[in-house]
């Protein structure tokens, strides 16, 4: 038992190999990333992209605010915060998705309005009455074997 590991060792790889897929091809799953593109914490926003573009998900960008900025204030701090549409046009070029620009609320309503018809909802009804039967099934069966043990008799 070894309570350690050497620094030099090699990293245990708990995780199966993954294997990436086209970008954009997971019909499945997208995000709607609102943003003024801006990193300020976390990890590289290109690089988040590519790990999201290898799973096959699009990740549509919206740009919100201006290219001149504006201050703002949070929990007692200022910052200048500008929109960084390349950031956000190459988030969404790199996951075959699209980018938008929001100005103003109308904007943003006619965005989410276009990205209704490109992003559909399939609705999938799974049957699931085989598992409860099955699961009655066994019920039954241990509840005759536990009568035949306590018992000596079924009913």
């Amino acid at each position: 038992f070894q309570r350690g590991a050497p620094l030099d060792a090699e990293p245990k790889k708990d995780k199966p190999e993954f294997k990436p897929v086209p970008p954009g091809s997971n019909d499945s799953m997208a995000i709607i990333l609102l943003s003024d593109g801006q990193r300020t914490t976390g990890p590289d926003p290109i690089e988040a992209a590519r790990r999201a573009a290898e799973r096959g998900v699009r990740i549509y960008t919206v740009g919100i605010g201006t290219v001149e900025g504006e201050v703002v204030g949070f929990e007692g701090w200022s910052f200048r915060a500008r929109l960084d549409e390349e950031t956000l046009k190459a988030i969404a070029g790199i996951t075959r998705a699209e980018y938008f620009y929001a100005g103003n609320a109308a904007d943003l309503h006619k965005i989410f309005q276009t990205l209704g018809s490109k992003i559909v909802l399939q609705k999938k009804e799974t049957e699931v009455t085989a598992l409860f039967a099955g699961a009655a099934a066994v019920l039954a069966l241990a509840a005759g074997a536990l009568s035949m043990l306590w018992f000596n008799r079924i009913l």
